[in-house]
């Protein structure tokens, strides 16, 4: 008698093939793109959903698509919640630009009895505070607040070498008290070379209609992104990763390094120094960044900041729980 499941068969057909290098290869050199014109669509609207929710990453310049694991990787890469051995809890704020603040909290485990399920649950929101008004003559006409926020739910799996993982994001904007929202898809990969100190990751993120204000509809920051983790020596790691917005027509980079001074990644205490730099458009955390983190029993503590003359810069501190 046979007992294989036919519908699992399949599924791994498809992660199987989706991963091979010929389909691999396509994804990268669209991301790789320096400036082409590949869609004549408006800029999109969402800016928040650029912003960085995790410090490690934020200090290493936003390169996570192929070095972000556990609940901190949703952002990233919905396939790094993959990794998670029981559960995670997470909070994170930022200083942001004029006196706002971004924050992030998210929490996720393995789904009992689902063969190797994980499931990730998370808040972000970027609150601008009161902001004043002025009349068309200039003068004080009182002030109003703005918000955007996002919830999110996300699944992933290991499938041997390969971690698969997908987000469904509600998004909400508010302005004077004039709120649009709307809904959007990430979707990503990741995998660990064989015989290399090296891993791979491709994400998609931000697919959906937009977000629609009483008649009028903002594309949401669709990219593509590809990234790549390589430790050349044990404790040093080297990030990289490109990001093409679709939507907006270019393609930022990043270059992110991590020196751990002790420890590592299954030890129970740790410290490490990063560090990062961006090219081609500059991002919405700055042009250069660097952190610290320290990870003590199941707890870390993560530090970034990236200087801005022109606006003062930004500040993030995450802390993480393992379960």
């Amino acid at each position: 008698m046979n007992n294989e499941n036919p519908h699992h068969d399949i599924s791994n057909r498809v992660f199987y093939l989706l991963s091979r290098p010929w389909a691999l290869a396509p994804l990268f050199m669209l991301v790789l793109i320096p400036s082409a014109t590949i869609s004549q669509a408006l800029e999109s609207g969402a800016e928040f959903l650029r912003i960085d929710t995790d410090a490690r990453a934020g200090a290493m310049s936003s390169a996570g698509t192929a070095s972000s694991m556990g609940i901190g990787a949703m952002n990233y890469n919905p396939a790094g919640l993959a990794s998670l051995k029981h559960g995670e809890a997470v909070l994170s704020h930022s200083a942001w630009y004029l006196g706002a603040s971004h924050d992030f909290a998210g929490a996720g485990f393995a789904l009992p009895g689902s063969q190797g399920w994980r499931l990730g649950l998370s808040f972000n929101r970027l609150s601008s505070g009161e902001i004043e008004g002025r009349s068309a003559s200039r003068n004080l006409a009182g002030g109003y607040s703005a918000y955007d926020q996002a919830a999110s739910l996300a699944l992933a799996r290991q499938y041997g070498a390969y971690s698969m993982g997908g987000t469904v994001k509600y998004i909400e904007s508010s302005i004077a008290g004039i709120k649009g929202s709307g809904y959007a898809v990430d979707l990503g990969m990741r995998r660990g070379l064989r015989n290399f100190p090296a891993s791979v990751g491709l994400s998609v993120q931000n697919l959906g209609p937009g977000i629609k204000y009483i008649s009028q509809r903002d594309k949401l920051p669709l990219a593509v992104n590809a990234g790549v983790a390589f430790m050349p020596v044990p404790g040093f790691l080297l990030n990289f990763d490109a990001r093409r917005y679709v939507y907006d027509k270019y393609t930022t980079y990043s270059l992110g390094t991590e020196y751990m001074l002790f420890g590592g990644p299954g030890t129970m205490s740790a410290l490490s120094l990063r560090g990062g730099v961006n090219g081609g458009q500059q991002s919405a955390a700055g042009a250069f960044s660097a952190g610290a983190g320290v990870r003590v029993m199941n707890a870390e503590l993560d530090y970034a900041m990236s200087p801005d003359g022109n606006l003062g810069g930004t500040q993030r501190i995450t802390l993480k729980k393992k379960f």
